[in-house]
């Protein structure tokens, strides 16, 4: 006799499920990160760190030959004495960068215990709360199917509850489609800095597209691909029917050693050509569990990755 097993969908989680997205004692110590931007660039904003313009801080930068209508107070005199010519000492401006954090709202990422989303709305508050911290403008996207839950750049740590209630209140469901909303998000968002995506890239495209849109717009680029632990190794016997909680599809199978061995196989195949696609072009790839304690990834792999430091 055969046994059949449905995979139950799961609904949008309440808000505030399994207490607080971060502890208070683990912000303090994401107060001592920076967010490390590999690239400088042009902020919005006079912030805390080195920007390509030369402004008027106290860190001397380079000098510049004086033309008609400069600011006279930049002339350095002592080499107007030593060489009869007007020079202009140039300091470097400190500005802001724009952290976009692209959270993966499909109905897949609802799956596992704890779920893949839970933990990617818990990663994206960490690494908001180190770039808020930082007086770095963070500005978040959820993609809900074809819609976007979105939160405006935000900056300073005053406005880490509104990034917390934000990530709260957001609700994950509907189908996958990261090459359209990484393509929306690219088309509406100018400024460059870093763009993490956060997702398990089950996407039916292919996890290329979103991934070649973020290039670009010549962006620090980070992908944290979020799995399930029952993912990554499932606990699976007999003969089940299996589910697609985005698509509603259908399918029969008979688990047997042969088949989680060649589950396994595809897994990693998976998981290593995105290593591989992303490795060839520069950007950062994060492969976790999400039953992986936040502090761990954040203090340890986040950091030895060059996301943080």
């Amino acid at each position: 006799m055969t046994t059949s097993r449905t995979t139950a969908i799961p609904t949008a989680e309440p808000r505030r499920k399994g207490g607080p997205l971060l502890d208070a004692d683990f912000l303090r110590r994401l107060e001592r990160l920076a967010i490390w931007a590999k690239k400088v660039h042009l902020g919005a904003q006079k912030g805390e760190r080195k920007s390509k313009r030369k402004g008027a801080s106290t860190e001397f930068a380079d000098y510049r030959e004086y033309v008609q209508g400069d600011d006279l107070r930049h002339v350095d005199w002592n080499i107007y004495g030593r060489l009869d010519a007007l020079y202009l000492k140039m300091f470097l401006e400190y500005e802001d960068l724009t952290c976009h954090l692209l959270i993966d709202g499909s109905q897949s990422m609802t799956f596992g215990a704890p779920s893949k989303y839970r933990f990617a709305i818990q990663m994206a508050a960490a690494i908001g709360y180190v770039a808020l911290a930082g007086y770095d403008r963070v500005a978040v996207e959820i993609f809900n199917g074809r819609e976007v839950q979105r939160l405006s750049p935000i900056r300073g740590k005053a406005s880490a509850g509104k990034l917390f209630q934000f990530l709260e209140n957001a609700s994950p469901g509907g189908e996958t489609y990261l090459g359209d909303a990484c393509r929306n998000s690219v088309i509406r968002n100018r400024s460059k800095g870093l763009a993490i995506l956060l997702s398990d890239f089950f996407d039916p495209e292919g996890y290329e597209e979103p991934l070649r849109r973020l290039l670009q717009t010549r962006s620090d680029i980070y992908g944290i691909h979020v799995m399930a632990p029952e993912e990554i190794e499932p606990d699976l016997s007999g003969d089940l029917k299996l589910v697609d909680s985005e698509t509603a599809s259908e399918v029969e199978i008979s688990v047997s050693r042969a088949l989680l061995k060649r589950y396994r196989k595809n897994r990693d195949g998976f998981c290593e050509s995105i290593r591989r696609y992303c490795v060839a072009r520069g950007i950062g790839y994060f492969p976790v569990s999400s039953d992986m304690p936040i502090d761990r990834l954040t203090l340890d792999v986040l950091r030895r990755g060059g996301m943080m430091r």
